[in-house]
């Protein structure tokens, strides 16, 4: 029987501790065709043969010193991390039924009796071949298309993001605040976030790579809202008044508004973010007056760099701090107006912050 192209080149190691054996088996295998055969007489060398190499069948003796063949099968298996499929034909003179039951259930596939019958080998060995090489081909179509998969979410995903940071630039220019003002935030939040994400987790359900990415791309949305707000009030030089301040402190909702009905990450980050960036530690923010941990960690995180940023930047009705007077108030209102934690990471990673304010100064 001759095999086919494809069959004649796979990988096949053949296992058997009398040489002899070893010749004649591949002798029978190379006479059908197959062109990519590997002899072994030693049990442990074939366990490393095994886990170096890609072989597509073992032929491996059942009865031989120090490893039999079940014993050679549960050290390949041990060597891996998951139970790997093992295209086993096992050779044996042993009729002993608890053996056959044993191979079996330490992953052979099918047995070739000793003395060996010449017309038996080479159909046992195609079948077993091709059975192998269809798993194979399967796995590796299913390989392909779940990293085709994962590709083209991951282009969706970063489509996301880029939707929402060209959305929170728009906003920004809204109110005539530059539109750097949302890059830097952005990058101030993803730095504090990943901060604080060393060495717990942050959110349950999403690992801490994920939500401080979605943190970052969010908080360039925390003034979406503001697209709501009358130009009047919006674009005023001057001190706002009690009703235009009433006014303005609507833009959270209109931002978590804007942003609603989506169910799925970084969109209900950013409506997190929109929503919650007012809010106070002590409870006296808006629109909510939510307190304490009851705020969102994004929400938290981005009332510090809002803040920061906008004392630090200048507008048309007020002129910039300095980065010394900011941080002052930022500590001065460190468990009043800001979640302690967040304000001790900003501190203790100002150098970093202020290298972010240089790389995307106005």
């Amino acid at each position: 029987m001759q095999v086919t192209v494809e069959l004649s080149q796979a990988n096949i190691l053949v296992v058997d501790d009398q040489p002899a054996n070893n010749r004649l088996m591949r002798m029978i295998l190379e006479r059908a065709g197959f062109k990519n055969v590997t002899t072994t007489f030693s049990a442990e060398e074939s366990v490393r043969l095994y886990l170096e190499g890609h072989f597509d069948l073992v032929l491996l003796d059942y009865n031989m010193p120090r490893m039999n063949g079940i014993e050679v099968m549960e050290a390949i298996k041990a060597a891996t991390s998951a139970t790997p499929y093992l295209p086993v034909l096992m050779i044996t003179a042993v009729t002993d039924r608890e053996v056959r039951h044993a191979a079996l259930n330490a992953g052979a596939l099918d047995f070739l009796n000793k003395p060996l019958d010449h017309m038996e080998v080479i159909p046992r060995v195609c079948n077993l071949l091709t059975v192998h090489l269809l798993k194979k081909g399967f796995e590796d179509q299913v390989r392909v298309r779940t990293r085709q998969l994962q590709e083209a979410n991951e282009k969706l995903q970063r489509a996301k993001m880029e939707v929402i940071h060209r959305l929170g630039r728009a906003s920004e220019f809204r109110d005539n605040e530059t539109g750097n003002h949302v890059l830097r935030m952005s990058r101030y939040a993803g730095l504090l976030c990943r901060v604080l994400a060393n060495g717990r987790q942050l959110c349950d359900g999403i690992d801490n790579a994920l939500y401080c990415e979605c943190v970052e791309s969010a908080a360039a949305m925390h003034d979406v809202g503001k697209i709501g707000i009358p130009d009047a009030v919006l674009l005023k030089p001057g001190r706002l008044t009690e009703e235009e301040f009433t006014k303005i402190r609507k833009h959270p909702g209109i931002g978590a508004e804007i942003l609603g009905g989506v169910d799925e990450e970084p969109l209900m980050m950013a409506r997190t973010v929109a929503l919650t960036h007012h809010e106070r530690w002590d409870g006296q923010g808006y629109p909510n007056g939510l307190k304490g941990e009851d705020i969102p960690l994004a929400g938290r995180i981005c009332a510090v760099v809002d803040v920061f940023d906008a004392l630090v930047s200048p507008r048309p009705y007020k002129k910039s701090w300095s980065v010394e007077e900011a941080v002052a108030l930022l500590i001065k209102d460190r468990g009043s107006h800001f979640d302690p934690e967040v304000v001790d990471a900003f501190v203790a990673h100002l150098a970093e912050i202020l290298m972010i304010r240089e790389e995307l100064k106005d």
